[in-house]
């Protein structure tokens, strides 16, 4: 995640003082190539994707998704 930075250290202390992070006034700069240059920012944090796939009627498609018996061996 890219959190922004301000600019000076008066800005900073500013935005201590007062309890407000800085912001981006529009948010699709950080989607955008031109002027990131120019932007400050620092990371922080982490993204945890999770995906939900569903597979029913999938062979009614054409996949060959095997059965779940087939793809774990019982022990013997």
């Amino acid at each position: 995640m890219f959190v922004p930075e301000s600019t000076s250290r008066l800005q900073k202390l500013t935005s201590w003082l007062m309890g407000r992070r800085p912001e981006f006034t529009d948010p699709k700069v950080v989607a955008q190539g031109e002027g990131r240059e120019v932007t400050r920012v620092h990371s922080q944090g982490f993204v945890t994707l999770q995906f939900n796939i569903v597979t029913k009627d999938m062979k009614k498609l054409g996949y060959d998704t095997g059965s779940a018996e087939s793809a774990v061996s019982p022990p013997q």
